[in-house]
């Protein structure tokens, strides 16, 4: 990945693109040598398949994917740089080694390697995973942790595997400065996922750690806006927090919670208003659905929102237009 040029866009590349006879060297070349400096060997009687998304931003390169049973490997003449690699496993037993040292790593499991070393993992049968590539300056006693097993039980592991899907939000890497600040919040959480227990953490890395838990927040409100009982106390209490805690992290990405409720409830209710299996529901039902108790404050609300009524909204659903 560190040979790509960075770029928000993802790319995607799979075994199917190539005819099946050329496919298995292909993908050795492409995803093993030139993009990842690796060496890979299909395993078992199947045919080798595979297949990856990849992002490249500054200071971070990011693969997500699947491949049959597979030995990837970076021997000695592949070592060409000193950044690190943090890969999740989501999917399939894995074996990673590096150093004379191995370790099993198991499904929602995670482990650090080191690019300067000879190394890598051999999955059995069909694995699924996220790889992420980072400067070595970003992982503080990096050494210490390569080869650091993370369980699915780690904060950070868990609040990364939720941040990351900021990557797919066009508008969250706009400018560089975004796609900055997304970086160093990911270095943030892999930084905090391989410390050693007990460690100090910085104020830095605490950064990193709010910003993924507001956007886990965020997601959450999102796909539960028409929930009933959601509130801050109930969103503090399902990602174990204090409702200050909540209303802290609003306050320093320059919003409330109540005004993110209203916008996510807002953009449900219009999703209602576009969709047939709704289109029985009156307008006053779908604001009741959505939270709004007044009619009138739904109505002032949703226009400022979207420049347009309900009613107008619906109508044009009806016209396709």
């Amino acid at each position: 990945m560190s040979m790509l040029v960075p770029s928000a866009a993802m790319l995607r590349f799979s075994t199917a693109d190539f005819p099946e006879r050329d496919s298995v060297e292909a993908w050795r070349s492409l995803f093993g040598h030139t993009i990842c400096g690796l060496e890979i060997e299909p395993r078992g009687e199947r045919p080798f398949v595979s297949e990856a998304s990849l992002r490249v931003l500054p200071g971070l390169g990011v693969a997500t994917g699947q491949s049959s049973g597979a030995h990837y490997w970076r021997p000695n003449h592949r070592i060409n740089s000193d950044d690190l690699v943090f890969v999740i496993n989501h999917a399939g037993c894995d074996l990673a080694r590096m150093s004379g040292r191995e370790q099993e790593l198991l499904p929602g499991h995670a482990v650090l390697f080191a690019t300067d070393r000879v190394g890598g993992t051999t999955n059995a049968g069909l694995s699924r995973f996220t790889t992420l590539r980072l400067p070595r300056s970003a992982v503080p006693a990096a050494d210490d942790a390569v080869l650091r097993t993370v369980g699915p039980d780690n904060e950070a592991l868990r609040l990364l595997g939720s941040y990351l899907g900021i990557l797919r939000d066009t508008k969250a890497l706009a400018t560089p400065e975004q796609q900055e600040r997304v970086v160093i919040h990911i270095h943030h959480l892999i930084a905090m996922a391989v410390e050693a227990p007990g460690a100090v953490r910085s104020s830095a890395t605490r950064t990193g750690l709010a910003a993924a838990r507001l956007h886990a927040i965020k997601r959450d409100i999102a796909l539960n806006a028409l929930e009933p009982d959601l509130q801050i106390a109930w969103i503090a209490a399902r990602h174990q927090v204090t409702p200050r805690y909540v209303q802290m992290l609003f306050a320093q990405a320059g919003t409330h919670f109540s005004e993110y409720l209203r916008t996510a409830r807002l953009a449900a209710a219009y999703a209602m208003l576009l969709a047939p299996t709704d289109r029985q529901k009156s307008i006053g039902e779908i604001a009741l659905d959505a939270g709004f108790g007044n009619i009138s404050h739904f109505n002032r609300a949703f226009r400022r929102e979207f420049n347009a009524t309900p009613s107008e909204v619906r109508a044009c659903r009806l016209e396709d237009c």
